[in-house]
């Protein structure tokens, strides 16, 4: 299961994001707490991993960042 967080002054938040098949399983909510948990069916799996895509784009668009994920390394020039 892929974990992102976000934190800044005042909320510290994860989100997880798994992809079963058709299914794709999501769980979300404060760091620290077992948060809460959403399953989406799609029709086929190639849909449900386009759903999937779509929605780490959007959480990373919005500031979330994949836990573990280190921070990139700029090139030297």
């Amino acid at each position: 299961m892929k974990r992102f967080e976000f934190n800044d002054g005042s909320s510290s938040k994860f989100w997880e994001i798994e992809q079963d098949g058709c299914d794709v399983h999501v769980r979300y909510g404060k760091i620290g707490t077992a948060g809460q948990a959403q399953t989406k069916s799609h029709a086929d799996a190639a849909k449900a991993g386009a759903a999937m895509e779509k929605l780490v784009r959007e959480k990373t668009g919005k500031g979330y960042a994949e836990a573990g994920a280190g921070t990139p390394v700029a090139s030297a020039q």
